[in-house]
């Protein structure tokens, strides 16, 4: 087969974790499948994260943008990319970033990683819960198979979506290699480089209003208060929003932890595992989630953790961690001072975490992926011999 890879939906300078997604999805893909070749649908200015990964059955196709122009790529999308699949004679379209192509006689294997304008519409903004709302229902009925990150995801996909069950598959993702325990040397230069002079607590994600950073902050600051916790607690990721961090700063003031709630911003993939190794708990109170890969990498690297018991998290933590209902501070305070203050449980949570993760290799992955790509473009090509 000759699968397209499309790539389009990342933004080339403010990169999310779903370009881990995609690297790893280039490494690994010919490795499981060397029998078929590959084709990298990329925008001019994202090219160079792949072109280290091209080699034989690996190639990129320019797109000329990606979400650097979002208006622009959407059109791309729905043009450009079956102008590519037809001019070069491709199988299939693996689109990764929850929408695909309307138009176009070729097999559509589409991934939806998200459900949000569904579930939190006033948290993601209006303009965009519309645009997700058209374009999720439109590419659903238009794919082929539909893959999701959790049972949890599927069933919001069926549910809103009005697909069939039996048209979702149920794929969990995996993280980066990198993500193991670090050593001591490795968690200093880190704490180093960020300033991190006191123990801390840890989220890790960017600060969209439905992973609920809100929450942790008066949680955080009741531990301050009531336990006389000495830490620090630390937001790792970028925020696209300013004035809505800002508020959290705000916040953060309001509640007397002003100078203890550190904003890192966008931290590179390689500074991550230090960054949580060296936490004494790390955090994720989000109010929805599709999968939560911020959760593995934490166990990856042998934090213990506290999170909603919501969405999809249970499903992927699967017992190896401490879950709270995300809007009870309370609740919320208690057990990330359970987390941190108690030995035995610490060891308990870490042993569970690395049990845990094992569950998600990008060997797996990668070859549960191209089984059904596999699968779908041989029902796809029956059907149209037959039609």
């Amino acid at each position: 087969m000759r699968i397209a890879i499309d790539t389009l939906f990342e933004h080339a300078t403010k990169p999310s974790s779903a370009v881990d997604y995609l690297v790893n999805l280039a490494t690994y893909l010919p490795r499981v499948g060397p029998q078929h070749s590959y084709y990298f649908l990329v925008g001019s200015q994202a090219a160079e994260r792949f072109t280290g990964l091209l080699r034989d059955k690996v190639s990129l196709v320019n797109c000329m943008v990606s979400n650097e122009h979002r208006a622009l790529r959407i059109l791309i999308q729905q043009s450009v990319i079956p102008w590519h699949m037809k001019r070069l004679k491709l199988d299939v379209l693996y689109a990764a970033g929850n929408v695909c192509p309307i138009a176009g006689d070729f097999c559509r294997a589409l991934k939806i990683n998200t459900m949000h304008h569904c579930r939190t519409p006033k948290m993601i903004g209006y303009l965009r819960s519309c645009y997700r709302t058209a374009a999720f229902s439109l590419s659903a009925r238009a794919a082929d198979i539909i893959m999701a990150n959790s049972r949890y995801e599927r069933d919001d996909i069926c549910h809103f979506l009005g697909v069939e069950d039996g048209k979702v598959k149920v794929i969990w993702e995996a993280v980066d290699a990198c993500f193991v325990p670090s050593s001591a040397d490795e968690i200093h230069r880190v704490r180093e480089r960020y300033g991190l002079q006191r123990e801390y607590i840890l989220f890790s994600s960017t600060l969209w209003r439905y992973k609920n950073p809100e929450t942790l902050i008066r949680a955080f600051a009741k531990v301050v208060a009531e336990k006389r916790l000495e830490y620090d607690l630390v937001f790792a990721g970028r925020s696209d929003d300013a004035p809505y961090e800002a508020g959290l700063k705000q916040l953060a003031a309001q509640q007397g932890v002003g100078e203890r709630v550190r904003f890192l911003g966008f931290i590179p993939n390689r500074s991550m595992p230090p960054l949580y190794s060296g936490a004494r708990v790390f955090v994720y109170p989000s109010l929805c989630e599709t999968f939560g890969k911020p959760l593995v990498e934490a166990m990856r690297c042998g934090v213990p953790i506290v999170a909603s018991g919501t969405s999809c998290i249970p499903e992927i933590l699967g017992g190896a961690g401490l879950l709270v209902d995300p809007l009870d501070a309370d609740e919320m305070a208690n057990a990330i001072w359970r987390a941190a203050a108690d030995e035995s449980l610490r060891e308990e949570l870490i042993a569970r975490g690395h049990e845990r993760s094992d569950c998600f290799s990008w060997q797996v992955h990668a070859r549960q992926t191209l089984d059904t790509i596999e699968e779908t473009f041989l029902r796809w090509k029956s059907a149209r011999a037959q039609a």
